[in-house]
C-alpha cells in the first residue's frame, strides 16, 4: 500500500466509523515462509497463488450497520463491507491483472449484498453506502 493510499485508508477508517458507526480494518494480504521454510499464506481468500491470481480481496474488511425497513424496523445489521484503495486519479486499465482480480472479488461481495469498491477518495464511501441503501 502506497503512502497516498495508506492515507485514504486511515481517513476512510476514521469516516465509517464516526459517520456510519461501522468498522474498517487492514486487510494485509501476501506469504512469507516461517522460521522452518514453509510458506505461509495471510490475508481474506489469499489460500492460494492460483486463487490468489483470479481473486484478491480488498486492502479493507469491515461491516457498516444497516437498519432493515419497513417489517424490520430497529434491527440493525452489519453488512460486509470492503474498500480497495487507490492513489488518486487511478483509474482500472485492461492490463491490470490486479485490479481485474481485486474487481471480481468486489463484484462476488456486492452481488452476495455487500458494501464493496475501489476508493480513490474518501467521499467515495458516501457513495457506496448511498447505492446500497438506493438497494443498487
Amino acid at each position: 500500500m502506497s503512502q497516498a493510499e495508506k492515507k485514504l485508508f486511515d481517513l476512510s477508517a476514521m469516516k465509517m466509523q464516526r459517520e456510519y458507526k461501522g468498522l474498517l480494518y487492514r486487510n494485509n494480504s501476501g506469504a512469507l515462509p516461517d522460521r522452518n521454510g514453509t510458506l505461509v499464506r495471510f490475508g481474506l481468500g489469499n489460500d492460494s497463488k492460483q486463487l490468489n491470481e483470479v481473486w484478491k480481496s480488498p486492502d479493507s474488511l469491515g461491516g457498516t450497520p444497516i437498519t432493515i425497513t419497513p417489517e424490520m424496523v430497529g434491527r440493525t445489521f452489519l453488512v460486509l463491507t470492503g474498500f480497495e484503495f487507490k492513489k488518486p486519479g487511478w483509474h482500472m486499465t485492461p492490463g491490470d491483472k490486479r485490479a481485474k482480480a481485486q474487481h471480481a472479488c468486489i463484484l462476488d461481495w456486492r452481488q452476495a449484498g455487500g458494501i464493496a469498491g475501489f476508493v480513490t477518495d474518501v467521499t467515495h464511501i458516501d457513495y457506496y453506502i448511498q447505492e446500497f441503501k438506493n438497494g443498487k
